[in-house]
């Protein structure tokens, strides 16, 4: 990033923009009232610098202003299985974060809209994501909506399976 401000455009980031990247990431984390170890930060940059230089299935856009990101959007693809009818990749779309100072000015969907047209032209015919309350209506007024086919579901560790509320083995 340049040291100076500018019109703030939308370009794709990479790999120099790891810091900022975190900073939006932890802006977004914090709106949904996760706090981060201490070392997160570091490890979020690393992971960002990593896969933003080497991982063609992962991808960032922002909206830069020349001396700060004021928003991002991150997303990546990955290989499915062959199936009739699907395609071989599968999206999702993750860390959606705008600067609390420069909300409401239509960055984030410039940012979302992008890693999303991103994602469907590498092959994506089903792009997924988590969506907080005040997002919702952003993304479903994107064609974003309810799962369709079978039922999703997700597990996570840290609970015994058949035990409501149970415990990890």
């Amino acid at each position: 990033m340049s040291p100076t401000s500018t019109t703030p455009h939308l370009r794709r980031a990479g790999a120099d923009d790891a810091a900022e990247l975190t900073r939006l990431r932890l802006i977004m984390l914090a709106s949904l009232g996760d706090v981060p170890e201490d070392d997160w930060a570091s490890e979020c940059e690393a992971v960002f610098r990593e896969r933003l230089g080497t991982d063609p299935c992962f991808v960032a856009y922002v909206v830069d202003a020349g001396d700060r990101l004021l928003s991002s959007t991150v997303g990546q693809y990955m290989p499915l299985l062959p199936r009739p009818g699907r395609t071989p990749y599968v999206g999702h779309i993750a860390s959606v974060a705008t600067d609390p100072a420069h909300r409401r000015q239509g960055h984030a969907r410039r940012t979302f809209e992008a890693v999303h047209d991103h994602l469907v032209a590498a092959g994506c015919t089903r792009i997924n994501l988590t969506a907080t309350p005040e997002a919702e209506a952003l993304y479903r007024s994107l064609g974003y909506d309810d799962p369709s086919g079978p039922t999703p579901l997700t597990w996570n560790a840290g609970r015994t399976p058949g035990t409501p509320g149970g415990t990890a083995r």
